[in-house]
């Protein structure tokens, strides 16, 4: 018998007599609701949107506000879906991550204001589906992930401030990982909490078998009891897209390949954004020295404009080519309103910019016993007419 695939949609759904560790905890604390989503989402036991559902209801009698931790490496898209428009039953929401929020679980973060710790890592990546069937099944199949992926688009495009076409860019790269750091950056979070959060041995379980780049050391450890493990084997099969057979050796495959693709991934990312800053810099360069060169500055102002380029170029290049040039010393200063006002032929050319760089104590002088052939200078300079 030909071996299939199991049918996934960002998780799996396993029988209840599986051991899971999905842990949904509601509380009332100091005037907010304190709520815990911990583990892998999914609809095999009492803890779903629908049990999540009873348990906010509650606390929205009598609270507005609430702070939820999530550590989840995902799981099911529409469960996620469903508990996420739960929680819109609050007037604030906060969510803050503790070692992981991976796929399903990001449409928390993206959802509202999201603190994470130092440690944290993010991970999105499209809606897999997998599994047999015939043409009609397989379609249905095919629009089902096409659905969830353009939900996780448009929440995502929301959150960030990227175009849609920017996010499915990042989700056409396969499992995208980010740092809290990288997370910040890209819009996926708004803050990054000071202190360091907890790391427990599971995180750090979990993170390597969702092929994580960066592993990071275990802060907590259970004691006097044998560590879970989070993702059990149908499951984790399931994760990596392989075969219900799959051997062992396999997994192991498909989880380094995994995370040798991450990395690949982060490498190729920081490459391009290098590539990018580099050619942001030429450019700005190119354009200020177009403008000294332009005379619509001098070369001690050029460091002003780099600055102002750099932060703004558009506008700092429009600026730019509205200001008037300040044309050379002319022929205009050979003759003036009576009085001295020759030059001699060594400066007849020199502009007020070459004065100010070559012989200030010359300029200054001229302002007082020549004051109309500074005053030609100057105009000359500044393109007064």
């Amino acid at each position: 018998m030909k071996s299939q695939k199991r049918i996934i949609i960002i998780g799996s759904a396993i029988p209840e007599n599986k051991t899971r560790p999905l842990q949904l905890t509601a509380e009332s604390k100091d005037g907010k609701a304190y709520i815990r989503i911990i583990g892998r989402i999914a609809n095999w036991n009492a803890n779903n949107s629908n049990d999540f559902q009873k348990k906010i209801d509650e606390l929205l009698k009598t609270h507005t506000e609430a702070d939820v931790y999530i550590n989840t490496m995902g799981g099911d898209v529409f469960e996620a879906i469903e508990m996420n428009n739960v929680l819109k039953g609050f007037e604030k929401v906060i969510i803050t991550v503790g070692a992981l929020a991976a796929s399903s679980g990001t449409f928390f973060t993206s959802s509202y204001y999201t603190k994470v710790y130092p440690t944290t890592q993010l991970m999105i990546h499209k809606p897999s589906v997998g599994g047999g069937g015939n043409e009609d099944e397989l379609a249905n199949k095919l629009k089902l992930a096409q659905n969830a992926t353009k939900k996780l688009v448009d929440i995502y495009s929301k959150k960030t401030g990227k175009t849609k076409k920017q996010i499915e860019t990042l989700l056409n790269s396969g499992d995208y990982w980010m740092s809290a750091e990288e997370a910040l950056k890209e819009g996926f979070v708004d803050e990054i909490i000071k202190e360091e959060g907890q790391v427990s041995a599971e995180d750090v379980t979990i993170l390597e078998a969702c092929g994580a780049p960066i592993l990071p050391k275990a802060t907590i450890q259970k004691t006097n009891q044998k560590q879970e493990q989070i993702m059990n084997r149908e499951e984790l099969i399931a994760f990596l897209g392989l075969e219900a057979n799959a051997t062992d050796a396999e997994i192991k495959a498909a989880q380094k390949a995994m995370k040798v693709d991450a990395l690949k991934q982060r490498q190729a990312d920081a490459d391009a954004a290098d590539v990018e800053a580099n050619a942001d810099a030429k450019k700005v360069e190119t354009l200020v020295n177009k403008g000294v060169a332009d005379k619509k500055f001098t070369a001690d102002e050029a460091p002003t404009y780099t600055e102002l380029a750099t932060a703004n170029y558009e506008a700092t290049e429009k600026a730019i080519n509205a200001m008037p040039s300040k044309p050379k010393l002319s022929a205009d200063l050979n003759g003036g309103k009576g009085g001295d006002n020759t030059i001699e032929a060594s400066r007849k050319d020199w502009t007020l910019d070459d004065y100010l760089e070559k012989d200030p104590e010359a300029y200054e002088k001229m302002k007082s016993e020549k004051p109309e052939q500074a005053e030609a200078l100057e105009a000359a300079y500044f393109g007064d007419k």
